[in-house]
């Protein structure tokens, strides 16, 4: 059974550390901002054992804080909703087996961002930094000769850590900014509750945003 007290435990002192940091960033950062984020991609699960696994799509969504600690040099806390996975093929004489791992995660990633690129109504920035996930759910479709079963998978840890890095562009506008960005995150501990098992979340996604 997969294991989530240690996750939502985990969970709250993430979300405690955020919500300390939003209540204080008004006098602690010379600027604090908020804004919200979606957009999708590709997500894959890796590690030892793992076996002829393919990308299939992910889609996120969530809200962020902003707070200015330089000029250049932003934080930027996240609390964003990740549809994870990775999709399994076995051809069989005209058929076809299909296994779709379907994960869904509560992610709080805290980035860095440098702006290294300031241009009139235009920035460009790199990002990077560690996330904490709360997996939500997860199950598994098969589908085979016309039919379809979805299960629950039950031997998947209750919490995943992962590195982020990726680049961005702010637009601006009269009242905020919109944001894209692409990044990449890659799995850092085995999701398998197997003492041995070797089994990593990656995605890579494209986000569109605003920032107030």
């Amino acid at each position: 059974m997969t294991s989530k007290k240690p996750g939502i435990i985990f969970l709250v002192v993430l979300v405690s550390v955020v919500t300390i940091l939003a209540s204080s960033g008004w006098s602690a950062f010379p600027e604090t901002r908020s804004g919200f984020k979606a957009g999708g991609g590709l997500a894959s699960i890796f590690g030892l054992d793992t076996f002829g696994q393919d990308w299939q799509e992910s889609l996120a969504g969530g809200v962020f804080l902003d707070l200015k600690i330089w000029n250049k040099l932003h934080l930027e806390p996240e609390a964003i909703w990740f549809r994870k996975g990775s999709v399994y093929r076995l051809s069989l004489d005209q058929s076809e087996y299909r296994e779709k791992l379907i994960l869904d995660y509560l992610e709080l990633p805290v980035l860095v961002k440098f702006y290294f690129l300031d241009l009139p109504g235009h920035k460009i920035y790199l990002c990077g930094g560690p996330s904490a996930a709360l997996n939500l759910r997860a199950r598994l479709k098969v589908t085979f000769d016309g039919l379809e079963e979805s299960v629950e998978v039950d031997n998947l840890k209750g919490t995943d850590f992962l590195l982020n890095a990726g680049a961005g562009t702010e637009i601006k506008l009269k009242s905020g900014f919109i944001i894209i960005e692409l990044r990449y995150g890659h799995g850092m501990k085995s999701i398998s509750t197997e003492t041995e098992g070797d089994v990593r979340n990656k995605n890579l996604v494209i986000l569109a945003g605003y920032k107030f």
